[in-house]
């Protein structure tokens, strides 16, 4: 039936689509939108029919004759990629037991109360991790949903964390920790950190770029600082051999919450960046060309009496009050973070650090970029998508649920009527065209080609 379904209605269609878009002067574009939907609708048929075919197998089954009694019909929508997908289907009782069931279901692995499909959950969690809700929800137009709908699948797939395999440990000398954070407006009015931290093993250049290698990011707007850097801790130990690590670089702007690392992280080193170093420098200096490179001088070989005394020039040159309170604030803010600014001059395999922009390109492209004002669950489980992503991590395995049948259906059983419903494709040799003499028609092409799979890749 299948294969009729396929002969009779979709492909002639399709042809007719085709023949009639070439014969007014269709676009390529136009042509394109013409096999995507006769491709969509193929799908939803085939679908429909396995499990009406399917049902149909259970109903003539012994089993079934021997346990099961029909009650009713039901029919039921699934929202998927290609569209709504309509599936009818017998509600069955079980003569002994009394247990009511939809069997075709349990041998399908439907779960009971999905309404969207998983893999169409998955592509809506994918497409919100770059746009908003509401764009994400539109963004198929052969299964749209509300933003509500979106919010629910991202609530559903939870905290997803990709660790990546590692049949044995890495053995390095020298990993590169650095942190940063973005502030991301609240509903509540309020403004919050997203934290971001990372992991390396330092940079490799490519051309004028260089790129770090073997990144792992971890991302959070409402862990506190102890499970944070205990998620790190975890993934260095399942990751590398932590014997054979001699430093352990945690790279950062001195923030309180970066330099708790250094009680979890073993063989830790503070190193200030240079982006907020500059920043500050640049502050003191209050527009001083001369001044400003004078400092940096100082700080770049670790010489505190140096950078001393240019602070104290800085603050001999400051026409306001203003800006002499701004010297006292960097002065204060180098001087607290001066052993981060000397491991920085002492190490010859430090090098600049990039957290800034990783900040930028992870958590502020689609959490603080555009005015929005998050929940805090929202903005949590979005930073982590957005790491977990980063790092790899696939969407659509992540989502995978095992299914468990309450039925305890036999293996035998759920065999044998799978195997009776793939026979429709067996037979897929047997419809008339495919025996025509020539064979050059489009139609005996593409039903040749979906016979030996090679338009479903």
């Amino acid at each position: 039936m299948i294969v009729r379904e396929i002969y009779e209605k979709i492909i002639i269609e399709l042809e007719k689509q085709i023949v009639e878009g070439m014969l007014s002067g269709s676009s390529f574009s136009e042509l394109a939108t013409a096999v995507h939907e006769g491709v969509s609708k193929l799908g939803i048929k085939i679908l429909e029919q396995i499990v009406e075919d399917a049902d149909k197998a259970f109903i003539d089954s012994a089993d079934r004759k021997r346990q099961w009694q029909i009650v009713r019909k039901d029919t039921r929508g699934v929202l998927t990629a290609m569209g709504q997908v309509n599936i009818a289907r017998n509600y069955y009782r079980h003569k002994k037991t009394g247990t009511y069931a939809y069997l075709a279901d349990e041998v399908l692995k439907l779960p009971a109360y999905d309404r969207i499909d998983e893999g169409l959950k998955a592509d809506l969690v994918l497409k919100a991790s770059g746009m908003s809700y509401s764009k994400a929800g539109k963004a198929n137009r052969y299964a749209e949903v509300s933003r509500q709908t979106v919010m629910k699948c991202i609530r559903e797939a939870g905290t997803l964390v990709h660790a990546p395999e590692c049949h044995e440990k890495k053995r390095i000398s020298v990993l590169y920790v650095e942190a940063d954070e973005d502030h991301v407006a609240h509903q509540d009015g309020r403004n919050r950190q997203a934290k971001l931290v990372y992991v390396h093993e330092g940079a490799k250049r490519n051309g004028k770029r260089c790129e770090l290698q073997n990144v792992h990011y971890f991302a959070t707007t409402k862990t506190d600082n102890e499970t944070l850097w205990t998620e790190v801790l975890d993934y260095i130990e399942r990751t590398y051999e932590i014997e054979q690590i001699e430093r352990i670089y945690i790279a950062g702007d001195g923030a309180g919450w970066i330099k708790a690392g250094q009680n979890y992280l073993p063989k830790s080193i503070p190193i200030l960046d240079t982006y907020h170093r500059n920043k500050y420098v640049r502050k003191a200096s209050g527009g001083d060309d001369l001044q400003m490179r004078r400092l940096l001088d100082a700080l770049q070989v670790g010489d505190r009496s140096a950078t001393a005394k240019e602070l104290k020039a800085c603050y001999e040159k400051a026409e306001t009050e203003g800006q002499r309170k701004k010297v006292l604030e960097v002065r204060s803010y180098l001087f607290e973070n001066w052993k981060s600014i000397e491991n920085a001059t002492k190490y010859p395999d430090v090098f600049g650090c990039s957290a800034e922009g990783h900040v930028s390109h992870v958590l502020s492209e689609r959490l603080s970029s555009r005015p929005m004002g998050w929940s805090l669950t929202g903005s949590d489980q979005m930073s982590r998508l957005r790491a977990f992503i980063f790092n790899g991590g696939n969407i659509h395995e992540a989502l995978k649920k095992p299914y468990e049948s309450k039925l305890r259906l036999t293996k035998r059983t759920v065999h044998n009527i799978r195997k009776r419903v793939m026979k429709g494709f067996e037979n897929i040799g047997n419809i008339p065209v495919l025996q025509m003499s020539g064979r050059t028609s489009r139609t005996y092409l593409t039903l040749r080609g979906i016979q030996h799979g090679s338009l479903l890749c």
